[in-house]
């Protein structure tokens, strides 16, 4: 499921861009500020519907235009899809060979991408909804029933949110309990399914990054192991009245990532972390190739920061490695590496990207382990 055709206008630092990426691995040069990240971003945009650095469409269009535009050519199955996202200040409009679509989840489905962005260990230590949605993403691309058992829960979950904060009788109160605890119990079983095969794959990516150190994960589902969803949520009534909100059901859901004996908040450097998060997200695109057969788009922002020269290289290895379309940035050619053959390189600077050749490929050489990552 390869981009063969990207073409970007207004958004951002990029003027009029019109890039067509190799298959597998893509790299993309530039100075700070020149657009790198943008590039990315708008990839990201039209992939999911969203920026991975801001919630305002307004920041998104160039300074002086009226409107953005990002649109891709998607070839599947032999098959070319066009795939296109407007943004013109008022709303967004959609479009999937030229017919007006609702609602982001078609972009996903045609365009399945995975980041790793500077920020991607960050949004993973302060977010649980982060942590869940490495299990989500997989679920939504492979079991088609997933989402919209998730849809569903929401539903049922902002129905009976309401009713506690409202005065009326309990049966109304808790009308949706049933309900809710039957959704849940879907939900969380589908995710329990895929974290043991998410773990296995995690902890192998992991050791080959890493070379050190005993990782462990833990998937916490959000209530207690030992009692049924509806049990518990008969027997915290009183409490989710009083608080005004549900305090149980995979809405809660977890991750808990630990390296030797330190949980992955305390005592890890911020490289450290870094890997940790880079393999789980490793990890989650290998299973989706393995079950799915399709290919996805990787999407690498500044994927040195913060690792030093060995755990960068081993990165790089794992990534050239994998059977997928990548796009990665670096400041100049020379940060970059090629040991393989089939590099694209592209270079940003005012305001447009255009094709460079690529370096010569880089013989492979052994690299000591006793290196510590960079605090």
């Amino acid at each position: 499921m390869p981009l063969t055709r990207l073409e970007i206008q207004n958004f951002r630092l990029l003027q009029k861009a019109v890039v067509e990426p190799g298959e597998k691995l893509n790299v993309i040069t530039g100075w700070n500020a020149a657009g790198k990240t943008t590039f990315l971003e708008a990839m990201h945009v039209l992939a999911t519907g969203r920026s991975f650095r801001t919630r305002r469409w307004a920041e998104l269009i160039r300074h002086g235009a009226d409107n953005l535009v990002v649109h891709g050519s998607v070839v599947e199955g032999g098959q070319e899809h066009r795939v296109g996202l407007a943004f013109d200040g008022r709303g967004r409009t959609i479009r999937i060979d030229g017919s007006a679509m609702k609602g982001t989840a078609v972009l996903a489905r045609h365009v399945p991408l995975l980041a790793i962005t500077p920020e991607l260990h960050f949004e993973f230590l302060r977010s649980s909804r982060h942590r869940r949605g490495l299990l989500d993403w997989w679920l939504f691309h492979v079991e088609p029933d997933f989402y919209p058992q998730w849809l569903r829960y929401q539903r049922l979950l902002g129905q009976r949110n309401a009713a506690l904060r409202r005065p009326s009788p309990p049966s109304v109160q808790f009308l949706w309990d049933e309900d809710l605890a039957s959704v849940g119990e879907e939900i969380d079983r589908s995710r329990q399914n895929f974290f043991r095969l998410l773990r296995e794959e995690f902890l192998q990516t992991a050791a080959a990054l890493l070379q050190r150190g005993t990782v462990s994960l833990r998937f916490l589902r959000g209530w207690e192991d030992n009692e049924p969803l509806l049990a518990q949520l008969q027997r915290t009534r009183t409490s989710d009245q009083r608080r005004g909100f549900t305090q149980s059901g995979p809405h809660l859901a977890d991750l808990h990532l630990a390296l030797d004996t330190d949980g992955i908040r305390t005592q890890l450097s911020h490289g450290q972390q870094k890997i940790l998060v880079i393999a789980l997200r490793l990890a989650q695109l290998r299973l989706f190739m393995a079950k799915t057969g399709r290919r996805c788009v990787l999407l690498a922002d500044d994927i040195g920061a913060e690792l030093d020269r060995i755990h960068r290289q081993r990165v790089c290895d794992v990534l050239e490695a994998l059977e997928t379309q990548i796009f990665l940035t670096a400041i100049e050619a020379q940060d970059f590496s090629p040991r393989s053959a089939g590099l694209r390189m592209f270079h940003v600077e005012q305001s447009y990207i255009k094709p460079v050749s690529p370096l010569p490929v880089t013989p492979k050489k052994s690299d000591p382990l006793d290196v510590e990552m960079l605090k």
